[in-house]
């Protein structure tokens, strides 16, 4: 039987591996006659790996199999390996193997059965070679540093060489869990980045801090799962199908449009389309003075909720009607200098700085540009470009304190808080502006992230698992340092395959994470990696010549903990 005799007879066919029976037909995954529900692009890659069995599988195949046509980051594979090897329970690491740098492997033989029972029919030949992805199914996306991974950076690599530990504070560890069933529950929503029309008299710094506006707006509504700017980035300027869509961001609707200036007049044309089939639910026009363009977003936002016909707590509706800034003008700083922090170097740092100190000077209650001023101090000290650390870190909290005093529900300035109060031990008050942050925007994946780090050092790692991966799912382009946590974590739970997906997400993406070169090392001890092990220590020692791996970790409130991490470094030869 040839490959395409292979092909055809598995497409036709229910196939069992192990104990589970994968339905093709009807698209389901069955253990003892209960369905796993599956998201379709988790589904598809554990279809793609049933259908080889037992052969390494590139990661450029599944991208090719699963995503074809379309550029996504390494997140969306790794989402979907962890959501099927957490669907799979215990047998999930067991028949789910990575093969570092390389691809996976499903470690199962497959038998084809018979559609109206699980009689078996035989295995399933494996082809003589792997299938071969398309030259240009898959692009690479290089993800932007964006500002947490500055701002957490110098943080956690020194709280993690440091000698002091999370306390048990009243309420903290009887706090329930962020359940992933509560988002997956709730409608689910993109805002894709509108398109420019017309002559470009519409900068794209504007288009952009448009569209981010508008999912800042929808992700204060509790009722609604809203995907970040990070997640949605990748189809700027970039038409992609409604099932793409859906398969790669997981979400039953979004929005699209565009945007044209016509005079001193804006105008957006947007309409909400059911992502499962394609169907337009909603379109509008949206033509307003320039002046007046918070007067659209609300507009735009308001009717968007509606059509979605989900529950609205006054309290929310408040503050997404809530006007920031009666100057048009300072709003316009504002957005061009976002993209400055979002790609921070010294000069844009010091540019950004000068642009919200103008929108300030036009406006001296804009909540917004004081919680931006904030980073742009908290950058300083990160980066190591700040003379006095301990100024500019002051400096930071006066503004973040300045923005709360003009609108206490700012998001970025509870977060910069959080953070801040975190470098000085100031544990409860971390936690409760993060809890602050997060009942304001319950999609803020920075907040949810940040809660995950605290749950992780106190000991509650199920938590903290369920809390950073609510925070990737919302955003693909988990920051450096949240990501790390993500790993440890892993670590911990001895799912060493999904922490060395994430260290070496990290290590890739962002070269000074040695941090997380310590817990990939760990975790390639403990899979018996010996090799790959003293690779990445020789990298550590000539990166980080200083790493004192009895220092690393210490805040891990569990000894129980601590003693898991510097286990795997004592094998790895740290």
């Amino acid at each position: 039987m040839n490959v395409r005799d292979i092909k055809t007879s598995i497409a036709a066919s229910r196939l069992g591996f192990d104990r589970y029976i994968l339905d093709l037909d009807c698209g389901r995954l069955l253990v003892d006659d209960k369905e796993i529900v599956l998201r379709p692009k988790t589904f598809a890659v554990l279809r793609h790996l049933v259908e080889n069995p037992r052969r390494l599988i590139s990661k450029d195949a599944l991208f090719a199999a699963v995503w074809p046509n379309l550029t996504v980051t390494d997140d969306a594979l790794v989402q979907s390996i962890g959501e099927l090897r957490r669907a799979l329970g215990e047998d999930g690491a067991r028949l789910i193997k990575t093969i570092p740098r390389r691809g996976y492997r499903l470690e199962a033989d497959v038998r084809t059965l018979d559609p109206a029972g699980p009689s078996s029919a035989g295995p399933v030949p494996i082809p003589d070679r792997q299938p071969q992805p398309a030259a240009s199914a898959r692009g690479k996306l290089i993800a932007p540093i964006i500002l947490a991974v500055m701002v957490l950076a110098v943080l956690l690599w020194s709280s993690l060489g440091s000698d002091w530990t999370f306390p048990s504070w009243p309420g903290l560890n009887d706090r329930p869990a962020i359940r992933s069933s509560e988002i997956a529950a709730k409608p689910s929503i993109a805002v894709l980045p509108l398109v420019i029309l017309g002559d470009n008299s519409v900068k794209e710094y504007f288009a952009d801090g448009l569209t981010q506006d508008v999912i800042n707006a929808l992700g204060r509504f509790s009722a609604l799962t809203v995907m970040s700017w990070n997640a949605v980035f990748p189809y700027k300027n970039k038409p992609a199908h409604p099932e793409d869509i859906r398969r790669v961001l997981g979400v039953r609707y979004f929005v699209e449009g565009s945007v044209r200036q016509i005079g001193d007049r804006i105008r957006v044309i947007a309409q909400l389309v059911d992502a499962s089939d394609g169907r337009v639910l909603w379109s509008a026009r949206f033509d307003e003075a320039l002046a007046d363009v918070f007067v659209l977003q609300d507009n735009m936002t308001t009717q968007i909720v509606g059509v979605l016909a989900v529950r609205v707590a006054q309290t929310e509706q408040r503050r997404v009607s809530a006007k920031p800034t009666e100057s048009l003008e300072a709003y316009d700083y504002v957005l061009r200098a976002r993209p400055a922090l979002q790609r921070p170097t010294r000069a844009n740092n010091v540019e950004a700085r000068a642009l919200l100190r103008r929108a300030i000077q036009l406006d001296p209650g804009y909540a917004a540009a004081y919680a931006a001023l904030a980073e742009t101090f908290h950058i300083d000290v990160a980066m190591g470009w700040a003379q006095s650390p301990g100024d500019s870190l002051g400096r930071a909290e006066q503004m973040a304190n300045e923005a709360l005093r003009h609108d206490a529900s700012e998001v970025r300035a509870r977060i910069i808080l959080g953070r801040i109060h975190l470098f000085y031990q100031r544990h409860e008050q971390a936690q409760a502006e993060i809890d602050r942050a997060i009942a304001i925007n319950p999609n803020d994946p920075h907040g949810l992230a940040g809660r995950g780090n605290i749950l992780l050092w106190l000991g509650q790692t199920d938590a903290a698992i369920q809390s950073l991966e609510l925070a990737r799912r919302i955003d693909p382009e988990l920051n450096a340092i949240d990501r790390n946590s993500l790993s440890l974590a892993y670590y911990l739970k001895r799912r060493y395959d999904a922490a060395i997906e994430e260290a070496e997400i990290n290590v890739r993406q962002t070269e000074s994470a040695h941090f997380s070169r310590a817990v990939l090392a760990a975790a390639y001890a403990q899979r018996n990696q010996t090799e790959d092990a003293a690779r990445i220590v020789t990298t550590i020692r000539q990166l980080d010549p200083t790493f004192n791996p009895q220092d690393f970790g210490t805040k891990f409130l569990n000894p129980v903990d601590l003693e898991r991490l510097r286990d795997g470094l004592r094998k790895a030869g740290l």
